[in-house]
C-alpha cells in the first residue's frame, strides 16, 4: 500500500500533479516487479490548516496539499487524482470493504489459486484468537 503522499500545489500549481504523476508511475513500476500493491493514497482529501508547524500553534496558515481546497473545489492534482482512478481503476483492486489477505501479485487470481488447491481441503482460515497457553506461558 502506497500512502499518504502529497506534495503543496507550488507557485506554478502543477508541482503537486507532477509529484503525483511521479508516485504513481514508481507504484505501476514496483507493481510490474511483482511486489503485490493494494491501494494508492494521497493525503489528504482536504488542504490542512497549521500542518507546517504541526499543529503546534494556530496561525490559521492554509497548506495547499489536499485534492480539495478548504471551499470543496477540486485542485489540479484532484483533477489527475480522479483521472488515475478512472483510467487504472482496474489495475488495483477496487469495490472491497477489506483487505483480503494473503495478497497475491497480479498473475495470481482466485482461479489460480483454488487450481493449486485441493478441492477435498477446505480453505485454510487464521484462528480468530491466540491459542491458549495451556501450560502456563511455558
Amino acid at each position: 500500500m502506497h500512502t499518504e503522499t502529497n506534495l503543496a500545489q507550488g507557485p506554478n500549481g502543477d508541482e503537486a500533479v507532477f509529484w503525483l504523476w511521479k508516485e504513481w508511475a514508481n507504484v505501476l513500476r514496483v507493481r510490474n516487479d511483482g511486489i503485490p500493491i493494494v491501494g494508492f493514497t494521497w493525503y489528504s482529501l482536504t488542504d490542512q490548516v497549521d500542518w507546517d508547524s504541526a499543529l503546534r500553534e494556530m496561525r490559521g496558515h492554509v497548506n495547499p496539499l489536499g485534492l480539495y481546497d478548504l471551499d470543496r473545489r477540486i485542485r489540479p492534482v484532484g483533477e489527475a487524482y480522479r483521472k488515475i482512478a478512472r483510467e487504472w481503476g482496474d489495475v488495483l483492486p477496487t469495490q472491497s470493504i477489506c483487505l483480503r489477505v494473503p495478497v497475491f501479485p497480479p498473475s495470481e487470481s482466485e482461479w489460480a489459486l483454488r487450481k493449486h488447491m485441493r478441492a477435498d481441503e477446505p480453505p485454510v482460515e487464521a484462528p480468530a484468537t491466540a491459542p491458549s497457553t495451556s501450560d502456563g506461558g511455558h
